[in-house]
């Protein structure tokens, strides 16, 4: 018995520090960011339009093969090829011509040269997928902005959940116990406890209020990231700190113009290449009653036709010359879409780049406060306990120094935060 019990004990402390670990999910800021892409619908259309790009490409390859026709026909003719003289020695020789004629034929039609039609649509369906794929990247993109926010928002609300849960409550709670110790001995009134108490509940209101922003914040994150389930064991970890000074701006968005700049250019030329010649042989083979080429042959006969062929319209009215303008057009407005976009992001990266610089003057002061406020609080407490301070001063000074920590902490996440917005706005993430 006792050997059983010594194998079951280690499988135990094993099992409960396995469900201990198991508890806690913990997902970093990159996790996050790659799990939302990676999970998100818009990254299976990338599959999807590398199938569609493979579709036309093979589709536009078999321009070249040749084309084959089959056709058939079956008509009435009022009026057929007859001597004008019934009674003329020709109309002895000439054949009765039916007046319901058939004809069934095949025809083969092969391009030796399309005026680079081919070559131009393999180019436009190319600038066509470069498009669509980098404007999927801007999907992206977007939704990783997104997480970024409600990550960073989760994040504060956590690390305001631990400072107000293990640094007020826990003060004040060793606050009322000396304070009851003393009113016990005589040393100290009802009133200064009670005071206590109420901030003491005060305390537990606004960590209720910033729990349930904090839980509100990580289901957002769990149903980005496809982890409803697991919301509640979900802990953040701030993420590193960045010191990123390039100027460079590398938006997915600046690619994205670019391409469909490009996708323009590749639209004009191939409508410039439809307005050239085009050179083929052809072949024309099958059987007819007549024969549609020799009439003599009333009783039906085979019949072909094989050749060389040229097509070429050289007037339509300036329709294609038009829609070459369209396109110059559509390019002309991308151009200024590109400049209205990069105006923007010079604007963002100088408000962000002047929070920055806030941020940091203002945590250099939040220090100062903090010890000022720690000093006060000090001094407060021992006059509390020799009797020559009241609770109501206590708590008060508590509460300032409290405050002061607090800011620090969110301006410390914000300088975080804001400087991982500057990377993500110049496209540095």
């Amino acid at each position: 018995m006792r050997s059983k019990n010594k194998l079951l004990l280690p499988l135990l402390i094993l099992y409960g520090c396995w469900h201990t670990t198991d508890a806690q999910t913990i997902i970093t800021f990159e996790q996050a960011e790659k799990e939302a892409v990676e999970k998100h619908p818009i990254t299976t259309q990338r599959e999807i339009y590398e199938r569609m790009h493979q579709a036309g490409i093979e589709s536009i390859s078999k321009d070249k093969l040749p084309k084959f026709n089959l056709q058939g026909k079956l008509g009435y003719f009022s009026d057929v090829i007859s001597p004008s003289d019934p009674n003329s020695p020709a109309a002895v020789v000439f054949p009765e011509i039916p007046h319901t004629q058939w004809s069934a034929y095949a025809s083969v039609d092969y391009n030796l040269y399309d005026g680079g039609i081919k070559k131009k649509k393999l180019a436009d369906k190319e600038a066509e997928y470069g498009v669509q794929m980098q404007e999927n990247t801007v999907s992206q993109f977007k939704i990783k902005e997104s997480v970024s926010q409600v990550y960073f928002a989760a994040l504060s609300y956590q690390e305001q959940e631990i400072l107000i849960k293990d640094g007020i409550i826990k003060e004040i709670e060793n606050r009322i116990k000396e304070m009851e110790a003393l009113q016990s001995g005589g040393a100290a009134l009802p009133n200064s406890t009670d005071a206590l108490k109420v901030e003491y509940h005060k305390a537990k209101q606004k960590l209720l209020s910033v729990q349930a922003q904090k839980d509100g914040a990580l289901r957002v994150l769990s149903i980005w990231l496809e982890r409803e389930s697991e919301w509640k064991e979900i802990e953040l970890t701030r993420p590193e700190i960045l010191n990123e000074n390039s100027n460079e701006i590398l938006r997915p968005e600046l690619t994205m113009f670019s391409l469909q700049a490009q996708r323009m250019d590749a639209t004009s030329d191939l409508l410039h290449s439809q307005r050239m010649p085009k050179v083929g042989l052809f072949a024309l083979g099958g059987y007819g009653t007549p024969n549609p080429y020799n009439f003599f042959e009333v009783d039906g006969d085979v019949f072909y036709q094989v050749g060389f062929k040229v097509q070429w319209s050289p007037f339509d009215y300036g329709k294609n010359k038009k829609e070459r303008q369209v396109t110059q057009i559509q390019k002309e407005v991308i151009n200024a879409e590109l400049e209205s976009f990069n105006k923007n992001i010079n604007i963002q990266v100088s408000q962000i780049q002047a929070r920055i610089n806030q941020l940091e003057t203002m945590i250099t002061e939040d220090h100062e406060i903090i010890k000022i406020q720690e000093n006060r609080a000090k001094r407060t407490k021992g006059a509390l306990e020799n009797g020559a301070a009241t609770s109501s001063q206590y708590v008060t000074n508590l509460n300032e120094l409290t405050d002061a920590k607090l800011n620090l902490s969110n301006h410390e996440l914000e300088l975080l935060q804001t400087r991982y917005h500057l990377a993500m706005t110049k496209g540095l993430l």
